[in-house]
């Protein structure tokens, strides 16, 4: 066994901070104590998700009390610690700050916040995909990564792994689902730049997380725990494991995975903490949309006319033009200034980009009929 691969699980009912403290020092322990992570001086890029500005108990963003424990606990070593995250392009990165309660608890806590959008860039060119990485990450001594966990209507789960995108500046995170807008690659790009920027540690908020249609527009839900663990690819197959999600449906973990389809991830990776059997996730709900990722991609080329996801707006709509703005291949328009956006349904990818910017949760994303006969076990 690889101690590397080990996920630690320590219970946390809630966001209060002296409940959430004691779960993050236990989850420090449980992986061999601050000391095996971090140096005293050293500088730590503590990277979470900050999606959109939404406020935290809607479970669309980390939940500043845990990035707040974590703070405590590396200055308490010694450590220099900052905040940084690259959020939807459509939103100022300010007003992220101050909604989901990061500007106030960074305040509180005398932490730096970073924007990644103005502090330069790094391009790289790695096994065929081309991509900048914000300076500030290179240039940290430690990456502490703090994942929300929840469903994510085009990756089904979007965890560790995929919260390395947010070093990507937000404009280029557009463009890249623009020019990778299949399932299958988009989930290798995912793969690459987490490969290229792997984390030294990575600590999941899952006291309250997010089912359904993620990972803005679901539901939140009380899974009552936080994860950690130095691999990445570990505790998303951890996470996958007790929320009876298909690692193989998680597109990213194909390239990543540690674990061969054939064998359960408890056979490999190691858990310790709280048994994994007192976790309650009976109720979570996967992402409807699960079934295109099982599909191989030529099929899905072949058969294009009746395979599809794409965006369905309700009477929801606040015709804030945020899911204009956002979509990469401007599928989506409006007939006048603030009007009903309309969509070009040959233009559409299915990516999920005005789905995750949407601030009203107006925007759902619908399968073909095909997929829907076959997701209910029924053909035409």
């Amino acid at each position: 066994m690889n101690n590397n691969s080990t996920v630690a699980l320590e219970y946390c009912g809630n966001y209060e901070a002296r409940e959430v403290q004691a779960a993050v020092d236990k989850l420090f322990d449980d992986l061999g104590g601050i000391k095996t992570f971090v140096k005293p001086g050293q500088s730590v890029l503590i990277k979470p998700n900050l999606l959109t500005d939404r406020p935290p108990e809607q479970a669309v963003t980390t939940h500043p009390e845990v990035v707040r424990a974590i703070i405590r606990i590396l200055k308490q070593h010694g450590a220099v610690p900052f905040v940084a995250d690259s959020p939807a392009n459509v939103v100022k990165i300010e007003k992220v700050w101050e909604k989901t309660g990061f500007k106030a608890m960074c305040e509180q806590e005398q932490t730096p916040l970073v924007s990644l959008e103005k502090s330069g860039v790094i391009s790289y060119e790695v096994d065929g995909f081309s991509f900048t990485i914000a300076k500030p990450v290179l240039d940290a001594d430690v990456i502490v990564n703090v994942p929300k966990i929840k469903t994510h209507t085009l990756t089904t789960l979007t965890g560790a792994v995929k919260n390395m995108f947010g070093t990507v500046p937000g404009f280029q995170k557009m463009n890249l689902h623009k020019l990778h807008s299949t399932v299958a690659d988009f989930g290798k790009l995912i793969a690459v730049i987490y490969r290229h920027v792997p984390p030294h540690l990575n600590i999941a908020d899952a006291v309250i997380a997010m089912h359904g249609e993620g990972p803005s527009a679901g539901q939140p839900i009380r899974l009552k725990f936080l994860a950690a663990s130095r691999d990445a690819v570990a505790m998303d197959q951890t996470i996958c494991h007790l929320l009876k999600i298909n690692p193989l449906t998680v597109p990213y973990l194909r390239y990543l995975s540690v674990v061969k389809p054939n064998e359960e991830t408890e056979d490999q990776i190691e858990t310790v903490g709280m048994p994994t059997e007192t976790l309650s996730t009976k109720n979570f709900i996967i992402p409807s949309t699960m079934l295109m990722h099982m599909i191989p991609q030529w099929l899905v080329n072949l058969l294009a006319p009746f395979v599809w996801i794409a965006p369905i707006i309700s009477d929801k709509c606040i015709k804030c033009g945020r899911c204009i703005e956002g979509c990469p291949t401007k599928a989506l328009s409006s007939l006048h200034k603030h009007g009903m956006p309309v969509m070009e349904q040959k233009k559409c990818t299915g990516c999920c980009c005005c789905h995750e910017v949407c601030p009203v949760g107006a925007i759902t994303m619908q399968q073909s009929p095909l997929l829907n006969f076959v997701r209910r076990g029924k053909f035409p």
